[in-house]
């Protein structure tokens, strides 16, 4: 199975958020940008294979939720709570690809 990002699903480049948060410079104008994007921000960058809504919003209420904290971590210039979320969006969504693919495959 061929697996992109939602990002990429999209026409763009998936983004290394953990790169960014932990470069020497920051560019917080950016990461802004990006983070309040549902194609772009840190959800975004998960598999195609997570339910969204039409606006690209995930349907799994923790999910989601962990991606408007990330947003607000970035908003607010705070790198160590924006990469606690990105941790959680990273768990939670292997989680997700994990019992979609079981799914499937009990089917």
């Amino acid at each position: 199975m061929d697996t992109k990002t939602y990002t990429e699903t999209h026409g763009n480049i998936p983004f290394n958020w953990y790169e960014a948060l932990n470069s020497e410079t920051i560019d917080w104008v950016n990461l802004q940008r990006k983070s309040r994007n549902w194609v772009t921000c840190a959800c975004g960058n998960q598999c195609d294979i997570i339910p969204r809504d039409k606006l690209g919003i995930p349907l799994d209420w923790f999910l989601s939720y962990a991606g408007i904290s990330f947003n607000m971590a970035i908003l607010y210039f705070d790198k160590e709570f924006a990469l606690q979320n990105l941790d959680i969006i990273e768990k939670r969504s292997l989680i997700l690809i994990k019992e979609m693919k079981s799914s499937c495959e009990s089917k």
